[in-house]
């Protein structure tokens, strides 16, 4: 009876190894499947209108754009004069009112809050303004 008690403790021994290789098999399936199910989402942004090249020649006003500076210092100039917000929806509808195809141009220093920049293009379009280009300048 002693060699049978003998070969019953090698057998477990030899039983205690477990085999983890079908489990990390599963694991990458697992991954794989994740991968190709996930749904990437594309973010939506400001819709920017570039505009197209052209070779004729393009009749020049003799007005000049209605010309928009705000500040790093989040003031808003119209022809190197300070204005509230307020006011600048009657400064281009004024504008608008005498020839109502001037361009609204806004010049925004690097430094300012776009907050700022978002909100005098706001009051413009209700000015009358129907496309607004924004440059961007170096603060002096």
């Amino acid at each position: 009876m002693s060699s049978s008690s003998r070969r019953r403790i090698h057998k477990g021994e030899e039983s205690s190894d477990i085999n983890i290789s079908p489990m990390i098999d599963m694991v990458f399936i697992l991954l794989i499947f994740f991968i190709v199910t996930t749904v990437f989402v594309e973010e939506e942004g400001i819709g920017v209108d570039k505009p197209t090249p052209s070779s004729e020649p393009q009749e020049q006003s003799d007005d000049e754009p209605i010309m928009l500076k705000v500040t790093e210092a989040n003031q808003i100039l119209f022809k190197g004069t300070s204005i509230s917000l307020n006011r600048v929806e009657s400064v281009v509808k004024n504008a608008l009112s005498k020839n109502d195809e001037l361009p609204v141009i806004m010049q925004v220093e690097r430094n300012a809050l776009s907050g700022t920049m978002i909100k005098v293009m706001d009051r413009a379009k209700l000015g009358g303004a129907d496309k607004i280009s924004v440059t961007a300048i170096d603060s002096k």
